[in-house]
C-alpha cells in the first residue's frame, strides 16, 4: 500500500524528469532558422502600431520564411494581402542600405511610410530609425535604399 511518504518522493522525480525533459528543452530550443523578423508579427505594426511578438502556433510559411503572427485573425489577415505586409528591405535597414552598408535590423525598431514597413537597426553606435528621421526627404532616402536592396539581390 502506498503512503504519503512513498508518493512524495515519486511525485518530486516525476516533477524532476518533466522539468528537464521537457521544460528546459523548449525555454532554450532554437528559433527556426526561416524565422522572419525574430517572430514578431508583422501584422502586428499594421494595425497596432506596435511591436508585438508572434507564437508558433499562429504561423505561416511564405516563399520559404516563416511568419509568426500574435492570433489567428493576424493569420487571415496576412494570408489574405500578404504583401502588403512584408518588411520592404527584408532584414536590412533601410538607412544603412542608404549608406551602402547591410546591418541586420531590431524588429522593435520600425516606421511605416506610404502603407510600406522599415525595420531599423538599433547599436550601441546609433540609431537606424533616428538617423534617418534626421536626414530629411524621406523619398530620396527610399530611391537610395531601394538602389543598394536591388543591388544585394543580384
Amino acid at each position: 500500500m502506498m503512503t504519503n511518504k512513498n508518493i512524495k518522493p515519486l511525485r518530486n522525480i516525476l516533477f524532476l524528469t518533466l522539468f528537464f525533459l521537457v521544460i528546459i528543452p523548449w525555454v532554450y530550443a532554437e528559433p527556426p532558422k526561416n524565422l522572419v523578423n525574430q517572430g514578431y508579427s508583422v501584422v502586428s505594426y499594421f494595425e497596432k502600431n506596435k511591436a508585438e511578438m508572434g507564437q508558433a502556433e499562429f504561423s505561416v510559411e511564405y516563399e520559404g520564411k516563416l511568419y509568426w503572427f500574435a492570433s489567428a485573425d493576424q493569420v487571415e489577415t496576412f494570408n489574405s494581402n500578404t504583401t502588403r505586409y512584408l518588411p520592404i528591405f527584408d532584414a536590412f535597414c533601410p538607412y544603412s542600405l542608404t549608406l551602402g552598408r547591410q546591418v541586420p535590423i531590431d524588429p522593435t525598431n520600425f516606421k511605416i511610410i506610404a502603407d510600406q514597413l522599415l525595420l531599423f537597426h538599433i547599436s550601441d553606435e546609433s540609431n537606424g530609425l533616428e538617423e534617418w528621421n534626421r536626414s530629411g526627404n524621406e523619398e530620396e532616402l527610399l530611391h537610395r535604399a531601394r538602389g543598394a536592396f536591388l543591388l544585394l539581390e543580384f
